[in-house]
């Protein structure tokens, strides 16, 4: 079948309002704080996140709520519960009220499950959960097992090991319980919260197991639909690569080949440009299935020109859509404006955009998130460090513009490098498909430790090979070597 052309736009909102403290939350609150924000957008999706670490804020019979057996609870689970407990007694539940808002206002609504969080939680905190408490033979560490820190293995053994069936049912029972016992549009299963489910050694060899309980999700789901009516859609979110996938145990290619779900959004949005969105959209092609590319607010993208940049991309290669996560909380200013803008191509056409090499920059294996993280995400182009005075750094980048073919074209364009260590009286030379660009000026960094520097663009095009050296005459201090951590291309269409 031929897809809709319709531009899907899906915003995460990770459930920070079950922390409000002005006063016990109120479905009136969810109304005006969450889904009045997007009155006059084209927001197709709201998906909402139903708690984490196997704790959960919202209306379950069958999982731990928030605060539930704790004699003296810490004043923030105090206030979760309260407020939990404040929408159950008025509406049901946030997920019964939010069903309903959303569906009110012409919205679709998703719950989100976080598959298997990483988060660094004290194992008696009442929002570690009883599950991984209790079970400590289900976690991908085993008990009484030496793991040296700085390890991938180290930073990954609170989270659950879906080798376990103990592990897998307990999901299923949770995501069951949310489509069969809820009026919700469909579910998002975020593999990408956080991407590690299986031992290192032994994840590509687990990836049936994953792959079977997405087959019972979606056997749960049909089952629904035709007992109700209802037309509930699957939705998984998932590293950025095909490969990177199946490494740590969830081969989404076969997933999507036996259409065991509906949609499917590309990555955490951490490396947006090297992310390729298209290998997923050609496995999904004549079908019904729709790929999304993820923007994350907190990889950082820094502006409004960056977000124009990777939705420009994204749309380019085809990609039914775009998710966005960590932006749920900015103010409705910017949803009104921003979400209209990259709700289609011809709205970015004329728009001022920044094109970058990806750098990411929470590559940390001493921290269970950023080890969480660097499992599921491929090395990418930066950083590059010069290891000597005369050595010569080749990077490349693609810019999906259409007007930078055209020979009167009157975009401004400008490359700007950021340069960690280069000392003050240090230049940087900057060569674009074997042409020498002109250092403009500098930018000053928020970073002591960084240099910004803007060059002229005039050389780029849609395909560019970029070298970046350093003045041979300059001498390179071997405990700080300047190292280039950004590269941006701005175009502007206002000069």
């Amino acid at each position: 079948m031929v897809k809709s052309k319709q531009i899907e736009l899906f915003v995460n909102d990770d459930g920070e309002i079950i922390n409000q403290k002005e006063h016990l939350l109120k479905l009136s609150d969810l109304k005006n704080k969450m889904i009045d924000t997007y009155k006059d957008t084209p927001l197709t999706t709201l998906l909402w996140s139903v708690g984490g670490h196997e704790v959960y804020d919202y209306e379950t019979k069958i999982g731990e709520r928030i605060g539930d057996g704790y004699q003296n609870p810490d004043e923030s689970t105090k206030m979760r519960a309260a407020n939990l407990q404040s929408l159950i007694d008025e509406c049901g539940g946030p997920v019964t009220g939010l069903s309903k808002l959303c569906h009110e206002a012409g919205i679709k609504f998703f719950p989100s499950l976080r598959m298997n969080e990483h988060y660094e939680i004290d194992i008696n905190s009442p929002t570690y959960g009883r599950f991984r408490r209790e079970r400590p033979d289900l976690l991908i560490g085993r008990p009484g097992e030496k793991l040296e820190k700085g390890t991938l293995e180290h930073g990954i053994r609170t989270g659950m090991d879906f080798a376990y069936p103990e592990v897998r049912n307990h999901r299923l029972s949770i995501i069951a319980e949310l489509v069969e016992n809820f009026d919700v549009d469909g579910i998002e299963l975020d593999w990408f919260r956080h991407p590690a489910f299986f031992r290192v050694e032994e994840a590509y060899d687990n990836r049936h197991l994953a792959t079977d309980l997405v087959k019972k999700v979606k056997d749960k789901i049909d089952k629904v639909i035709l007992s109700t009516g209802r037309d509930v859609k699957l939705a998984v979110r998932v590293p950025p690569t095909l490969y990177d996938s199946a490494r740590i145990g969830l081969d989404v290619e076969e997933w999507m080949k036996k259409q065991l779900v509906d949609i499917v959004i590309a990555g955490g949005g951490f490396i947006p440009y090297s992310t390729p969105i298209d290998e997923f959209v050609a496995v999904a092609k004549n079908s019904d299935i729709k790929i999304l590319g993820c923007i994350e607010r907190l990889r950082p993208t820094k502006d409004d020109d960056e977000v124009r940049g990777i939705a420009t991309q994204y749309l380019n290669k085809k990609s039914d859509g775009i998710y966005l996560f960590n932006y749920h909380s900015i103010d409705t200013k910017w949803k009104h404006s921003m979400l209209n803008e990259i709700a289609s191509l011809d709205n970015l056409k004329n728009s001022n955009k920044k094109y970058q090499i990806d750098n990411f920059t929470r590559r940390n294996y001493f921290s269970q998130l950023g080890a969480a993280f660097s499992n599921a995400i491929p090395e990418v182009q930066l950083p590059l460090t010069f290891d000597k005075n005369d050595s010569e750094l080749d990077l490349s980048i693609s810019i999906s513009e259409p007007l930078l073919e055209e020979p009167n074209s009157k975009i401004n364009i400008s490359v700007s490098v950021n340069v960690e260590n280069l000392p003050p009286s240090h230049n940087i030379h900057l060569t674009i498909n074997n042409n020498l660009s002109g250092f403009l000026r500098e930018i000053p960094s928020e970073i002591d430790s960084e240099r910004i520097l803007l060059f002229d663009g005039t050389h780029i095009k849609a395909h560019n090979n970029v070298k970046i050296s350093l003045d041979s005459r300059q001498e390179i201090d071997c405990n700080q070597k300047p190292t280039v951590t950004g590269f941006s291309v701005a175009l502007d269409y206002n000069n």
